[in-house]
């Protein structure tokens, strides 16, 4: 997340502060600290507290203890995540709580429900434990911790609204993937949570301006994830028919080279010629590179005469084998951003070219071949 400051590692999870943090805790240290004492009296609590410094002191150590019960909650999803081998990129601390930036989200309804549920589970621990030691203690401190158990029976209770992002619309989720496909189920769930989002929007109007907020960025957060689970799907498909078709399928041959001692004008010219963009780089039988019309935008137009492509070509070659299947080099091309890749044989020789284009087209065909399938 932008505007982030890492600040540390726990169980190899970075973590982060986003510096609406500070706005966030600034405002509930205000809003405590300005009725905390009538929320001692609707406890039944009796405690002192002068008005000004000691009441916003206590009103930030109960934000910021906020705070860290929301990390507390998404550490819980976290290590359940890295139990099921799944990685988690980040956790981040934001305005409207945390965010655990897990990999990807497991299909299986049982083990998205085990994740999703951690997350308040713990919040709930929190509030139990808060409660039953600020039974005990002194006023003051009595104060702080059933203040704090409260706040973590509204964040897990919050967080178990059945719609997105919040867990309640993953476990909601999870529940309908027992009965029908993953996309339909996330979609069923979407629908249930925008109307939770509407209805929450509508009460924050008359009641509390922050709700309508809230509502917002459910409704957001829902439709996002709706879209996000859509186009993982068709990622899905796209990558199981790519896994039938070998390169040397679709490659293209034979390939058109360069020596890496031609100039870039020369290069300009042949390439406009054959209507190519990007060629391998030859020497000696031996693909030492890869140039295209884009490395040639670094060379000043007075200077395309004397500079060779061996200057400015990539050197750092990646190439697959003709055997490589589709789903990989397309995986890769998009890791690395390229639009091409020689395809070499186990005995070095080049023997095609594969580009973007190419698999686009077998993908073309195969998405036809498969619905003529279908009616069939």
């Amino acid at each position: 997340m932008n505007g982030s400051l890492k600040i540390g590692e726990v169980s190899g999870i970075p973590i982060k502060l986003h510096f609406t943090l500070i706005v966030i805790i600034a405002l509930i240290t205000w809003s405590i600290g300005a009725n905390l004492e009538g929320f001692a009296n609707w406890l039944g609590i009796e405690v002192v507290i002068s008005p000004g410094l000691q009441s916003y002191a206590l009103g930030a150590i109960m934000a910021s203890g906020l705070f860290f019960s929301v990390f507390i909650h998404e550490m819980a999803h976290s290590i359940i995540a890295q139990r099921m081998g799944i990685k988690v990129e980040e956790i981040s601390l934001w305005i409207l709580g945390g965010i655990a930036n897990i990999g990807e989200i497991p299909k299986d309804p049982d083990s998205e429900i085990r994740m999703s549920v951690a997350g308040p589970l713990a919040s709930l621990g929190i509030g139990v434990v808060s409660l039953g030691i600020g039974l005990i203690s002194p006023p003051t401190p009595s104060l702080v911790l059933v203040y704090l158990g409260v706040l973590n029976f509204i964040l897990a209770g919050f967080n178990l609204i059945p719609a997105f992002p919040m867990d309640g619309g993953r476990i909601l989720r999870a529940l309908f993937a027992k009965r029908e496909d993953y996309v339909s189920a996330t979609q069923k769930a979407a629908t249930i949570g925008k109307g939770f989002a509407i209805l929450i929007a509508i009460v924050g109007f008359f009641y509390n301006f922050f709700l309508v907020i809230i509502g917002i960025f459910i409704y957001l957060g829902t439709g996002q994830e709706a879209f996000r689970t859509s186009q993982e799907a068709e990622g899905e498909r796209i990558e199981t028919l790519l896994k039938k078709v070998e390169a040397k399928k679709v490659m293209s041959k034979p390939v058109e080279t360069v020596p890496p001692d031609l100039t870039v004008r020369e290069f300009l010219e042949n390439a406009m010629e054959i209507q190519h963009t990007g060629f391998p780089v030859v020497e000696n039988e031996e693909v030492i590179g890869i140039i295209t019309l884009e490395d040639t935008k670094k060379i000043d137009e007075e200077r395309i005469d004397q500079t060779q492509i061996k200057e400015v070509m990539e050197k750092n070659v990646m190439y697959f084998g003709p055997e490589d299947t589709l789903d990989k080099i397309w995986k890769k091309m998009g890791e690395e951003d390229v639009g091409r890749f020689p395809i070499i044989s186990r005995d070095g020789e080049l023997v095609g070219m594969i580009t973007r284009s190419d698999i686009m087209r077998a993908f073309k065909r195969l998405t036809e071949l498969d619905s003529l399938r279908e009616k069939i």
